[in-house]
């Protein structure tokens, strides 16, 4: 045994002196020694040395675009070669990693799907993490060491857990190797500047390559360079009038080119301008234009949405939704809109329409949250029962899985679990799965409580090959007619891989003149072989498309279907309104409101949320509401202004007063003087920097600002970490992965400073840098690793020392005991063991009880007695007591 605090042995001899100076009598007992004795031991850490039998082998596989065609044809050849040189006690365990790191499981279906990065010190670190502290245990990468994250901090890991790091690189030259090295603009420039855009190229001397420079997509530049002294210079002044961020793309082709990933760079211009306002209107001639315009804001009106992104929320006030359904929007522009509002504290202005609300299928989506309004009819407002046939590819490809370990025939089935649950007790569903034929798990039955239904639904499973689409929408037809009232079907399918068109154009005529419609859920994109088909089917069918390529998402767009079709609603007769004096709070003064409108969006007030109009028929409905939300602020105006249904409204002498107060309420105030934010961006890293002047330290030393980033790969918002470099400046830094941008904001007070998107300008999976190789080699000789050509040689068994914390036990043990003496003493096992000794319970016993004549009496102690009775008190009398004690406390006088 052996001790890692010995210092306090130091203890067990000072309190032995201690003891026999001041409590001689009390402490040298057996057991309250032992009790002291095994304290002492306990604080000084004891441990045991243990030696476990075998080795546990961490391989690591790189298998990131870079390395993946060198590691690929040899790694059967080297997971085989290890595994016959394992011996009895040894364990084999790997992890395959790229842009994300997964354990090798037999049991696990385990699919990388990012393949842009080669995150070798993730991996590294997961793998020293699930090593077990009692086993000897080493770690083998296999890459070709270019990794795109850091290695810092993971040697000081690797050596404290005794964990060795061995290596295996995969050589490839790299010779006729022409890469971007840089695209380099400004962050941002104001409307009309003059700015240069630099692209520097490096290769071998005197090739010829050509280039091409885009922006947003479009190309304004192109031609041939050549390579001089080993780099190639592009310089090339450009200007911009529209607001916001603006992509720029420089790409290089050389038909020679060894390594083609690295032949391409982009970086983001930010434009500033005045004020801006997204307006996303389903109209050419929208009347907020020229509203906004006069109240000087810059309005970018957009009319086609499927290309939108995230920047261009970047310096917009508000934005504005305009009877534009949500399927029309990518899925990440709404994800991307609901962290501007709720974050970025941005605004966002909803109107009225035929597809808007719910009936544009925004119930459920990112967008839900955010408005004052609840879009989900109650089941005393609907007026039609509804039948919905539910067509679900259980093809093949369904059986992938995505990211979360789920796959996308459970997502679908979830989804499908999603719209039983939305649909009334006294609708009805079929669900019906098809591959080369169709399988009905569900016929047509009324909901009820859904359980069993759903739980039918959930075992779909894939199997077969391509789905029929024809067979599929047949044999919801034939459920269909079973029923009556609202008719509907979904078709969930595979966007590449949807077959047998057969004569679905003659069967969906039948099913419209029958009262049926169709809606499409395509996973994929627009761009896939069978988007076309699937589109005709929805435009034919009178319904709605959806196209994803995220299965995570499929239960919230079964879900938005599901509302669109069966509970909201669209009031299309004209209705009479009353107002209250709510309109004072974001006003400065009321005026006339309309007496009547053409028709609104049926919705209902959410709790704290404001309304000012209110529909004057049965439902009592709100039709101008308002509310801030966290960071931001959202006003929704639940009839429409204009398009069909308007006409009233536009005839209203106050419509042009009422569109300028609502939209000046709504856009996002403005950051106050004494803040700026400045960002650089170096490689892959990215440098915030928040300067702030005297005014603002009194608000600072009460609550430092709070920074909140979103990255593209996720949807999650993780809260960073300042530090305070200096007065008036706060700095913090964050490594992008190659491809990742982000968006954030810094919370200061009451008021918001919105950053990016930002990204990397370069994709580091292709920059081969010798530092990254350096970095691991060094990770590798300081934890005692080496790098391995002979994997034979893998299985070399590290100089572990293992050692087992006994402190534990020592405390246990002198617990155990002390708790033993305390309940000897209770139960006088002690007090008769002392008086057999002639110990000091004889005292107790003399001074405890006198005997009279035969008959005992309670007597009190000796000190009460002495001062009660004064002739007791004496020096002859003391002596006789003194000399008393003394006899019973050997043993030898029984007196009483």
């Amino acid at each position: 045994m052996n001790f890692l605090s010995p210092q306090w042995l130091i203890l067990f001899p000072v309190l032995l002196a201690l003891g026999y100076l001041f409590f001689r009598e009390n402490l040298f007992r057996p057991l309250r020694l032992i009790i002291l004795t095994l304290l002492i031991i306990a604080l000084a850490d004891p441990i045991r040395q243990m030696t476990s039998k075998g080795l546990d082998l961490w391989v690591l596989v790189d298998h990131s675009e870079s390395a993946q065609p060198y590691v690929a044809p040899h790694q059967k050849e080297w997971e085989e070669l290890l595994e016959k040189n394992r011996g009895p006690n040894d364990r084999l365990f790997f992890i395959d990693y790229a842009g994300e790191v997964l354990r090798r499981s037999d049991n696990v279906d385990s699919t990388l799907s990012n393949y842009g990065s080669s995150l070798t010190g993730e991996a590294i670190f997961k793998a020293a993490s699930l090593a077990e502290s009692d086993r000897a245990s080493r770690i083998l990468v296999m890459s070709d060491g270019y990794s795109t994250d850091s290695l810092t901090g993971l040697s000081a890991k690797l050596k404290k857990q005794s964990v060795p790091l061995d290596y295996r690189l995969v050589h490839f030259l790299k010779e006729g190797d022409v890469r971007v090295e840089r695209l380099k603009l400004p962050a941002r420039v104001l409307p009309g500047e003059k700015f240069l855009v630099e692209a520097i190229i490096s290769g071998p001397e005197n090739v010829n390559f050509d280039y091409q420079l885009l922006r947003d997509g479009q190309e304004i530049d192109s031609g041939e360079l050549q390579i001089k002294q080993g780099t190639s210079l592009l310089r090339r002044s450009d200007s911009i009038r529209s607001g916001g961020h603006h992509r720029y793309e420089f790409l290089i082709n050389y038909k020679d080119d060894s390594v083609p990933g690295n032949n391409r760079a982009e970086s983001l211009v930010e434009v500033q301008g005045g004020p801006r306002v997204l307006l996303l209107s389903a109209y050419e001639s929208d009347p907020f234009s020229e509203v906004l315009k006069a109240q000087g804001f810059e309005v970018q009106h957009f009319t086609k949405f499927k290309e939108l992104e995230s920047s261009a929320l970047t310096g917009t006030r508000f934005v504005i939704l305009n009877n534009v359904p949500a399927w029309e929007f990518p899925d990440q522009f709404l994800s991307d809109l609901n962290f501007y509002v709720r974050y970025q504290g941005g605004g966002l202005l909803m109107c009225g329409g035929e597809f808007s609300f719910g009936v544009g299928g925004y119930y459920k989506s990112p967008i839900d949250e955010l408005l004052p309004l609840s879009m989900e009819l109650k089941n005393e407002h609907r007026k039609l029962r509804t039948a919905m046939a539910i067509v679900m590819d259980r093809s093949g490809s369904m059986s992938m899985t995505v990211e979360g370990g789920k796959t996308k025939m459970s997502l679908a089935n979830e989804g499908t679990a999603q719209t039983v649950n939305l649909l009334g007790a006294s609708d009805s569903v079929a669900v019906i799965a098809v591959d080369s034929s169709a399988h009905v798990f569900v016929p047509m039955t009324q909901v009820g409580d859904g359980g069993s239904i759903k739980s039918r639904a959930r075992k779909v499973v894939s199997m077969g090959g391509g789905i029929y689409v024809y067979t599929g929408l047949k044999a919801a037809w034939k459920e269909l007619r079973k029923s009556e009232g609202q008719r509907h079907i979904i078709l969930f399918t595979d966007a590449a891989d949807s077959e047998e068109p057969g004569d679905y154009k003659n069967l969906i005529s039948k099913m419209r003149k029958a009262g049926a419609t169709i809606s499409v859920i395509a996973l994929g994109t627009e761009k896939d072989a069978d988007a076309e088909f699937l589109k005709d089917i929805a435009k034919r069918g009178e319904g709605r498309i959806f196209f994803t390529n995220k299965p995570e998402s499929l239960p919230a767009i079964f879900a938005q279907e599901t509302v669109s079709v069966t509970r909201s609603a669209f009031i299309k007769d004209p209705v009479k309104t009353t107002a209250n004096e709510n309109w004072l709070k974001i006003s400065n003064g009321g005026f006339k409101w309309p007496d009547q409108i053409d028709g609104y969006n049926l919705s209902y007030l959410r709790d704290k949320a404001q309304t000012t109009l209110l529909s004057k028929d049965e439902y009592k409905a709100p039709l101008v509401a308002w509310w801030k939300k966290d960071a931001g602020r959202v006003s929704a105006i639940s009839f429409p202004v204009s398009g069909d249904y308007s006409e009233l409204v536009r005839k209203w002498s106050g419509y042009g007063d009422f569109l300028q107060t609502i939209t000046r309420w709504t856009a996002a105030p403005e950051v106050p003087s004494g803040l700026g934010l400045r960002t650089k961006m170096e490689g892959n890293s990215l440098a915030l920097n928040l300067h702030f002047n005297g005014q603002w330290n009194e608000t600072f030393s009460k609550s430092i600002p709070k920074i909140f980033i979103r990255s593209s790969s996720s949807d999650l918002v993780r809260e960073g970490a300042w530090r305070r470099l200096a007065p008036g400046l706060y700095n913090t830094s964050l490594n992008l992965r190659s491809g990742e941008s982000i968006n954030g904001v810094i919370q200061a007070g009451d008021y918001t400073i919105p950053f990016g998107p930002l990204q990397a300008g370069i994709d580091m999976e292709w920059v081969f840098d010798r530092e990254r190789i350096q970095d691991l080699q060094t990770v590798s000789q300081l934890s005692g690793g080496e790098e391995r050509s002979d994997l034979s040689q893998a299985w070399q068994r590290p100089e572990k020392k293992l050692y087992r914390d006994l402190s534990i036990w020592f405390l246990i043990t002198a617990l155990l005991l002390f708790l033993w003496e305390l309940y000897s003493y209770r139960v006088g096992f002690a007090k008769r063991a002392q008086i057999a000794d002639g110990s000091s319970y004889a005292e107790e016993l003399l001074k405890g009880l006198d005997f009279d004549a035969g008959k005992a009496k309670e007597s009190k102690p000796e000190e009460i007695q002495l001062q009660e009775d004064p002739e007791l008190n004496t020096t002859d009398n003391r002596d006789k007591r003194r000399d008393r004690y003394r006899r019973a406390k050997l043993g030898g006088n029984k007196e009483g």
